[in-house]
């Protein structure tokens, strides 16, 4: 199964800051007409010279493999990046963390579809784990706003509530509708 959305591989990489032990992890996800930018940034183990050499092979991986044998992530990113005229930029210290900036033309004919960008931040913020701190930001144009797990945990303490989950995805549906407005009504 490839990653059919370009929310698909937001998820994924913010997912391997997870894997990477990150304690805090930063996404920016910034969006013009024709652009989907987004950036990962976390404190986790970061990647030696030699592995960040071979970061984009898709049949190098990092990951036990009685798990799987190849490591598809940053390789079919930078495929479906590249196939819109956009770019992958990854930098990596070992002990330091890691970056990764990813921008997609999203007028090109060749650009997967963005995705439930709601669905997407919502399971990210309600499945990040405990003393790992998530922050977001989100611009659309010349608006943004930001949201954070521990912004998050301080007004609704347990972010695996139902309830939670549901007034949270409420939350950022009507911020995202308002981020658009502007566009909406040009």
């Amino acid at each position: 199964m490839g990653l059919r959305t370009i929310v698909d591989h937001v998820m994924d990489i913010v997912q391997n800051s997870f894997k990477a032990q990150a304690r805090r992890i930063v996404l920016k996800i910034v969006q013009t007409k024709d652009r989907f930018c987004f950036t990962v940034e976390d404190d986790g183990v970061g990647m030696s010279e030699e592995e960040l050499e071979k970061v984009f092979d898709p049949f190098y991986t990092t990951r036990d493999p009685k798990i799987r044998r190849v490591g598809l992530g940053l390789p079919f990113l930078k495929q479906a990046a590249e196939a819109t005229g956009g770019y992958v930029e990854l930098e990596s210290r070992k002990g330091e963390g890691t970056k990764v900036v990813a921008c997609f033309n999203t007028t090109h004919v060749d650009c997967q579809e963005i995705g439930d960008v709601v669905g997407c931040l919502v399971t990210l913020l309600t499945g990040t784990s405990e003393g790992v701190e998530l922050c977001v930001e989100r611009c659309y144009e010349n608006e943004c706003y930001s949201v954070s797990t521990s912004q998050l945990i301080e007004i609704f303490s347990d972010l695996s509530s139902p309830v939670v989950i549901k007034a949270l995805y409420e939350l950022i549906e009507q911020t995202e509708k308002s981020l658009f407005e502007g566009e909406v009504s040009r």
